[in-house]
């Protein structure tokens, strides 16, 4: 049996725009592993009684801990905020940080699944320009990037050395 495997690559990375987000608040739970359902039906609970997140993003740290980070809009952020320190205010060995306001940008691209390194390309560009990234989410087809206030759209000027965006051919 033969298997064929194809590697697409650009030099420069075609995305299909950027998606910025402003006045977001973000939130980081730390929590031992072991309270995994506690946080899942609590953090369930929030979006059920305010509405969605905008991110919702974790990984394993460790001492067989859990970060979990939400971001959602800024004006539900105390709300937000009130519930949080609420669960959190009895849970042993649980931190809770809160970040705001802070904005999003997102992009996603024609090749993300069949590319590597998209990722990597994003956060090098954001690095060499001194851009402080807070948090990121990466889907197979889509980066997400949680920056400080006011960063957004200078990152995506930057950004756009790095990225192509196709533009349409409208003198047919």
């Amino acid at each position: 049996m033969v298997e064929t495997a194809a590697v697409y690559w650009e030099s420069k990375v075609r995305i299909y725009g950027f998606r910025e987000k402003i006045g977001l608040s973000l939130f980081t739970i730390i929590f031992p592993m072991n309270r995994l359902d506690y946080w899942g039906t609590h953090i369930q609970t929030m979006a059920e009684e305010e509405g969605v997140f905008d991110l919702v993003f974790s990984q394993e740290m460790v001492g067989e801990c859990i970060q979990l980070g939400m971001v959602f809009e800024e004006n539900a952020g105390g709300f937000h905020r009130q519930l949080l320190e609420r669960a959190a205010k009895n849970e042993d060995q649980t931190s809770l940080t809160g970040t705001l306001p802070v904005e999003m940008l997102s992009f996603h691209g024609p090749h993300f699944q069949d590319r590597y390194g998209i990722a990597s390309a994003a956060f090098d560009a954001l690095e060499k320009a001194d851009f402080e990234v807070l948090a990121s989410g990466c889907t197979g087809t889509s980066v997400y990037i949680v920056l400080p206030e006011n960063i957004a759209r200078p990152a995506v000027e930057h950004l756009t050395k790095t990225f192509i965006i196709p533009q349409a051919d409208h003198s047919l």
